[in-house]
């Protein structure tokens, strides 16, 4: 049984199609005031994909929120982050992929991946 598991989930960590060019956002931001930074993401797959992106802090705004992405093309993400208080914040930001196409004898799985973030409010 251990051995189907560890199986399945190999195969599970080896279908993983989603670059993001940095993993870490780790800014230090002036109480009032906010601080921006761009990404990269690609779809490193053979297949056409939608994503749909937010983020568990209020004071997080990522635009764009969702987009589709043809296979090996990349966009550019921003992610803005208002400090409104003194200290550390961890919050996530959360990548939701979505599988429309249909292929013959597949199964699509849409995956949530979520990266744990933080910035600190001086």
């Amino acid at each position: 049984m251990v051995r189907y598991i560890l199986i399945y989930i190999l195969s599970f960590t080896l279908s993983f199609s989603l670059e993001l060019s940095s993993k870490e956002f780790g800014e230090k931001i002036r109480v009032g005031e906010s601080i921006e930074k761009e990404y990269i993401l690609v779809n490193n797959s053979k297949i056409k994909k939608e994503y749909f992106l937010s983020a568990t802090d209020k004071n997080v705004t990522i635009k764009p929120k969702g987009f589709r992405l043809n296979p090996f093309e990349q966009r550019k993400i921003r992610i803005r982050v208002k400090a409104t208080e003194k200290g550390r914040k961890d919050y996530y930001l959360e990548i939701k992929e979505i599988i429309r196409e249909k292929k013959e004898n597949t199964v699509n799985i849409n995956k949530l991946f979520r990266i744990r973030q933080d910035y600190t409010g001086i």
